[in-house]
This record gives C-alpha cells, sequence and structure tokens, in this order.
C-alpha cells in the first residue's frame, strides 16, 4: 500500500537522514533524567512521523526512534523483558504511555531540532 502523502524535499529529506543518524528521542530523554546510561543510548533509527487527527503532519514533523521505541523490537543481546526494562515502553505500549514518559510530539520534535542543529554546528 502506498502512501497519498507526497515525497519529502530535499530539506525534509536531509532532516530524516540527519535524524535518523540518531540519537533514539526517547533513549535521549531517559539519559537526561538519569535512568539510561550513555553508552545505551541507541544510534541508528528509525524516523517517527507524528500525526494529527491520524493524518501525517508532514515529514518535517518527526523525529528518531531506535527499534524499540518506534517498533517494540527488542535490543540484539537482550530478552523483551531486558529491553523493556532497560528502556521503559515503546510507542507500540500505547501513545498515552509513550507521551507520559518522554514527552509530547512537538517537544520530541524540537529536541531533534536542537540536535540536528547542534551537529551542524560542530
Amino acid at each position: 500500500m502506498r502512501s497519498s502523502a507526497p515525497p519529502p524535499n530535499a530539506v525534509e529529506s536531509a532532516r530524516i537522514e540527519a535524524s535518523k543518524a540518531g540519537p533514539c528521542m526517547a533513549c535521549l530523554v531517559l539519559n537526561l533524567h538519569g535512568r539510561l546510561a550513555a553508552a545505551h543510548v541507541v544510534y541508528g533509527c528509525d524516523y517517527q512521523h507524528c500525526k494529527s487527527g491520524n493524518r501525517r503532519r508532514g515529514h518535517a514533523f518527526g523525529f528518531a526512534l531506535c527499534v524499540w521505541h518506534h517498533r517494540h523490537q527488542p535490543m540484539h543481546g537482550l530478552s523483551f523483558r531486558e529491553t523493556a526494562d532497560r528502556y521503559g515502553p515503546s510507542l507500540m505500549d500505547g501513545s498515552r504511555r509513550f507521551h507520559e514518559t518522554y514527552g509530547a510530539d512537538d517537544e520530541l520534535i524540537e529536541q531533534q531540532t536542537v540536535i540536528i542543529e547542534m551537529r551542524q554546528a560542530a
């Protein structure tokens, strides 16, 4: 099944690719709150397109999530339970629980933007 959304333009594509490099925004929130060691923050991510009213807001409205936080896939070398204990809830556990733990979509989008800008400035 194909999406009816237009493909990303050059700026949107650059954002998506920069985001996918990582870090995972949910992992970063855990790290910033002292709940996940920096060594466990995941790089190499999926891109989560945010929705409003069950419709994608556009390619510019998204952020990086690791395979656990995005697709509920256990991390390599860890059981499902070990992954859940270390990394907390995934988006597949429900958006309410996810957002209560890591923040609203707009907060995660802004965090992603700051990370991209910091990387570009370096």
